[in-house]
C-alpha cells in the first residue's frame, strides 16, 4: 500500500504546477496588463491633446474671419493704406500659424455643393452657374489635417 500511495502522490505532484511556474504565469499576465494599460493611456492622452488642439484652432477662426472682413471693407486710399498693410501682415502671420498646424481653408467658390464641407445658408438664382454650385462664401470653412474643422457657410445656386 505504501508504494501505491507514493505513486499517487508522485502523480499528483507531477500534475500540479510548481509554485515558481504559477508565479511566473502571474508575472507574465500582470506585465501584459501593464503594457495594455500603458497603450490605452497613451492613446487616450493623444486623443485628448488632439481634441484640445482642435478646440484652440476653432477658437482662432473668428480672428481670421475678422481680418478677412477688415481686408474686404478697407479702402485702398492713401489714408487707410497703413491700416490695410497692418491687417494684411496680421492675416499673413495667421496663415503661417494655420499652415504650421495643418489647417487649410476650404476652396468652395464655384464648386458643387458638398454637405460634408459646406453649410448652405441660402439659395440664389444664377444664370452663369449650374444648379447646386457654390456662388458666394459667407464664412470660410476650414480643414484640420484634412478633416472638417468648420464647414464653409455658402450661398448655392437654386435648382429652379
Amino acid at each position: 500500500m505504501m508504494a501505491d500511495e507514493t505513486s499517487r502522490i508522485s502523480q499528483a505532484n507531477e500534475q500540479e504546477p510548481d509554485e515558481a511556474t504559477v508565479w511566473k504565469d502571474k508575472y507574465i499576465r500582470l506585465l501584459a496588463d501593464l503594457k495594455n494599460t500603458q497603450s490605452r493611456l497613451a492613446r487616450s492622452s493623444a486623443q485628448e491633446v488632439e481634441a484640445e488642439k482642435k478646440s484652440l484652432l476653432r477658437d482662432m477662426l473668428p480672428v481670421a474671419d475678422g481680418l478677412d472682413l477688415a481686408l474686404l471693407h478697407l479702402s485702398r486710399e492713401a489714408d487707410s493704406s497703413n491700416i490695410l498693410s497692418g491687417v494684411e501682415l496680421i492675416r499673413n502671420i495667421l496663415e503661417k500659424f494655420f499652415s504650421k498646424y495643418s489647417v487649410k481653408a476650404i476652396d468652395a467658390l464655384g464648386k458643387p455643393f458638398d454637405p460634408e464641407l459646406h453649410e448652405a445658408v441660402g439659395v440664389v438664382p444664377h444664370s452663369r452657374f449650374p444648379p447646386n454650385t457654390v456662388v458666394r462664401i459667407e464664412q470660410k470653412g476650414y480643414l484640420y489635417r484634412d478633416k472638417l474643422l468648420r464647414p464653409a457657410r455658402v450661398l448655392v445656386v437654386s435648382s429652379t
